[in-house]
């Protein structure tokens, strides 16, 4: 009996250790990796449905973040991506930015219509272009 909980006691001790190492582990590679992404990025805009963020970048383009959080269906994921990318380059938005724009999606995003969207995006956009110009 008095072996078992010998026993027991260094499973649970090693456990612990084991398990705090881990965690350690987890931490340190969350936090770095939070650093990296979010250190480069400037937030230009935000508003209650998205967000848009500017990388300084040789190359223009546009990065679609849109979280399974706020919007189950990958479906519903595509549509709002095939949406974003179509008012970018119907109103040719990404030639005003000298860099990489990281859009931001929230849940009121979809719930707008295509015009709300192509509105509050453009006039997201340029005020975003003055501020990076101001830069």
């Amino acid at each position: 009996m008095a072996f078992a909980q010998g026993c027991l006691l260094k499973l649970e001790e090693l456990f612990c250790l084991i398990e705090e190492k881990r965690v350690g582990r987890f931490s340190a590679l969350n936090l770095s990796n939070s650093r990296q992404k979010y250190n480069s990025l400037d937030l230009m805009y935000s508003c209650k449905s998205f967000r848009l963020f500017y990388k300084e970048s040789k190359i223009t383009g546009l990065e679609i973040s849109i979280s399974k959080k706020f919007f189950k269906l990958a479906v519903e994921r595509n549509k709002i991506k095939r949406r974003i990318k179509e008012i970018f380059r119907k109103k040719s938005l990404l030639d005003l930015t000298g860099g990489v724009i990281v859009f931001s999606v929230f849940r009121p995003f979809g719930e707008l219509s295509y015009s709300e969207a192509l509105e509050q995006i453009e006039s997201a956009v340029k005020s975003f272009v003055n501020g990076v110009n101001k830069k």
